[in-house]
């Protein structure tokens, strides 16, 4: 039997999300204290991620957010191994979804030259390409980058996600059961990216305006990741009927 149909209000999810941080606001100081030091060490790191150091500390952050999560439902131990282990099923699928996602779109523009298009085409495709690469234009590649991976998020972000927050508790991480339960929602996610997504473009641009060297984004990643897991919480209490 085919679950009842049930359309995603963001305005109701957003505004139980800030409530959220409000109502629990002494237990989430700690949560942000410790997200505040790994924004900090990420925006200190050399290398970035080919930095051996920064993938440990990316493979303890993973768990950090497993604990949060652990806490929000009051899951009792709130570390445990098991269900850590058990929700890397749905976060790898996540990081599959995403990567074949990103790799089709990235392969669109080559399509026209594979089936003969003219010189026009191939004019405006290297131009485009330069633009791309170009170090002077790195705005441009953020808004690219961030408008192709919103478009894809609904499928490749928020479904998995869900699935990752219910193996989590020791439930089914079933994409399928997922996909099943949020049918005819895809705009509604595709919105609420759009939504939270926004914040950070601006952050982004005053953080280059003002030369913070990226701080201005560690302070404000911090707080807002915390609302972020929290606005996702509501959506999986939404679909999955908690109280």
């Amino acid at each position: 039997m085919m679950d009842e149909l049930k359309i995603l209000s963001i305005k109701e999810i957003l505004i139980q999300a800030y409530r959220q941080m409000v109502c629990c606001e002494k237990v989430l100081r700690l949560f942000w204290l410790i997200n505040f030091a790994f924004c900090a060490f990420f925006n200190l790191v050399s290398n970035g991620f080919s930095n051996p150091l920064s993938l440990l500390i990316c493979l303890v952050y993973y768990v950090f957010w497993c604990i949060f999560f652990r806490v929000y439902y009051q899951k009792k131990p709130y570390f445990s191994s098991s269900k850590i282990f058990a929700s890397a099923v749905p976060s790898s699928k996540m990081i599959f979804i995403t990567l074949a996602l990103l790799f089709a779109l990235i392969a669109l523009p080559f399509l026209p030259l594979m089936m003969g298009f003219n010189k026009q085409y191939l004019s405006f495709f290297e131009q485009y390409m330069s633009i791309l690469q170009s170090p002077e234009t790195s705005l441009m590649n953020v808004a690219v980058f961030s408008i192709v991976f919103l478009l894809i998020s609904p499928l490749a972000l928020c479904r998995p996600y869900l699935a990752w927050i219910s193996a989590l508790q020791g439930y089914s991480g079933s994409l399928r059961k997922v996909f099943k339960k949020t049918r005819g929602n895809y705009l509604k996610f595709l919105t609420l990216m759009i939504v939270l997504h926004i914040p950070c473009f601006l952050i982004f641009i005053v953080d280059n305006f003002l030369i913070t060297h990226g701080w201005l984004s560690a302070g404000f990643y911090s707080i807002y990741l915390i609302y972020f897991n929290l606005v996702f919480a509501k959506v999986y209490d939404f679909f999955y009927e908690v109280k």
